[in-house]
C-alpha cells in the first residue's frame, strides 16, 4: 500500500470549535461544498503541520464522501471559484464579530486530479489545537457523506453541539441564519415543510442523529423551536482486529454487488462486527421485499443495528455467558420465527439441537444449555 493510499485509509475526522459551528453564513452552499470544507478540515486535523496548506485528489475526495459518478471532476473548477468568494460570520465569545472567507485559493491541477487548498489563516484557531478548550465539536467525516441536503449537514452540525446534552432551543431567525437560508422561506410554514421536515426525514433514514422539535410561539408566530436529540446507539464496541475487517470486506464486497449495490469500504468496515450471515441476511430481505430507499448503505446500517438491539434484547433474559452459545441461539431464532404457525417445543428443541452439533456441542452441553433457557427460546421462536 502506497503513503497516498494509506492517508484516504486513515480516518477522516472533522473538529470544528463552537464559535465556527455557529457561525453565520452569507451565502447558500452546495452539499458538496460543505463536504469539500469539512474534509480539508479534517485532512488538517490529521497533519496539523501542515496548516494551511493541504492537497488531496478528487477521486479520494469523492470515495471518501460516498459520492457516485464521474461528474465531480468537470465541476471542481466551478467549487473552486465559488468556495474562495464566499465568506461566513462569527460571533466569538468575547462578542467579537468577524467575517472572512474559508481559504485564500483553491487550485485545481487538471492532469493529476489533485486539489490544492490554502486555509484562510484566520480559520487556524477556529479547527485546529481545540481538546484543551474543551469548547468544540467533533463527528466522524463520513457521517456527512450520506447527507444530500445542505441544510441537513448543517442541522446536524448544530445539534451535534448538544448531543450530550440532548436538547437544544434556537430562535427561527436565528436558526434560518446559521442554515445559510438567507432570506428565503419568510412564512415559518414554508421553512418548516421545505427545510425542517425534509432534514429530519433525512437524518431519519441516515440514522446517526436524530430529532424531535417543538414549536414554541410568541403571540401567534412560531418564535423558537425546541430539538429533542438522540444519538443512535452504535452496536459494534471494542477493538475489531485488523485482519477481521479485511477477511469481512472480502467477503462483503462482491456480496453487495451481487445485489447490485456499490457500498464504499468504510461502510463495509462498520458492518464488520454483525458478521456476514447477518449481512446476508439483511440484503436477502431487501430483495425479497423489492424494498427501494435512496441511501441504500444507511438503511442497510440502519437494519443491521435494529437486528442487533433485538438481538441483545432477546438474549438478555438468557442465562447465558457464553457469547458463541448466544450466536448459535441468536441464528436459530431469527432464522425461524418468521415461519408461520406456532412451532412446538420439541421440534425446536431437535433443530436447535443440530445446530450446536455442527458447533461441535455434545448432546449433554445442549441439554444443560436447553434446561435453562428452553421456555424463554420457545417464547422468542413464536413470538410469545
Amino acid at each position: 500500500m502506497t503513503e497516498q493510499s494509506k492517508d484516504i485509509e486513515k480516518k477522516i475526522q472533522v473538529y470544528q470549535s463552537n464559535d465556527l459551528v455557529e457561525a453565520i453564513y452569507e451565502d447558500d452552499l452546495s452539499a458538496t461544498e460543505h463536504k469539500i470544507i469539512r474534509y480539508a478540515a479534517g485532512k488538517i486535523t490529521n497533519s496539523p503541520n501542515q496548516f494551511p496548506d493541504v492537497s488531496f485528489t478528487v477521486s479520494e475526495f469523492v470515495k471518501a464522501a460516498g459520492l457516485n459518478g464521474q461528474g465531480y471532476y468537470s465541476r471542481v473548477e466551478k467549487l473552486a471559484d465559488e468556495l474562495t468568494k464566499k465568506r461566513i460570520k462569527i460571533h466569538t465569545v468575547d462578542n467579537d464579530i468577524g467575517w472572512f472567507p474559508w481559504f485564500k485559493s483553491i487550485i485545481y491541477r487538471k492532469g493529476s486530479g489533485v486539489v490544492d487548498i490554502q486555509f484562510n489563516d484566520v480559520i487556524q484557531p477556529y479547527i485546529m489545537n481545540l481538546t484543551q478548550s474543551g469548547r468544540y465539536t467533533k463527528y466522524d467525516f463520513p457521517t456527512i457523506g450520506e447527507m444530500q441536503s445542505p441544510y441537513t449537514i448543517r442541522l446536524f452540525e448544530l445539534l451535534q453541539q448538544y448531543a450530550k446534552i440532548g436538547k437544544r432551543t434556537i430562535k427561527v431567525e436565528t436558526l434560518k441564519e446559521h442554515l445559510g437560508v438567507g432570506g428565503k422561506y419568510k412564512q415559518y410554514g414554508h421553512f418548516k415543510s421545505r427545510i425542517l421536515l425534509k432534514v429530519q426525514e433525512e437524518l431519519n433514514e441516515i440514522n446517526v442523529l436524530t430529532f424531535e422539535f417543538e414549536e414554541i410561539k410568541k403571540g401567534r408566530k412560531v418564535d423558537e423551536i425546541k430539538f429533542t436529540i438522540r444519538i443512535t446507539d452504535i452496536p459494534f464496541e471494542g477493538d475489531i482486529k485488523e485482519e477481521e475487517v479485511k477477511a469481512f470486506i472480502e467477503q462483503a464486497r462482491p456480496l453487495v454487488k451481487q445485489y447490485g449495490y456499490d457500498i464504499p469500504n468504510r461502510e463495509l468496515k462498520a458492518w464488520t462486527s454483525f458478521g456476514i450471515d447477518e449481512l446476508q441476511f439483511v440484503l436477502e430481505q431487501i430483495e425479497k421485499n423489492n424494498t427501494k430507499v435512496t441511501h441504500i448503505g444507511a438503511y442497510i446500517t440502519t437494519i443491521l443495528k435494529s437486528r442487533y438491539k433485538e438481538y441483545k434484547k432477546t438474549t438478555s433474559n438468557f442465562r447465558l455467558t457464553d457469547e458463541n452459545v448466544q450466536d448459535i441461539i441468536w441464528n436459530y431464532i431469527k432464522n425461524t420465527k418468521n415461519n408461520v404457525g406456532v412451532l412446538p417445543e420439541g421440534f425446536i428443541e431437535q433443530k436447535l439441537l443440530k445446530e450446536f452439533e455442527k458447533q461441535n456441542y455434545t448432546y449433554e452441553q445442549f441439554q444443560e444449555i436447553w434446561k435453562e433457557n428452553s421456555k424463554m427460546i420457545y417464547k422468542a421462536v413464536n413470538n410469545k
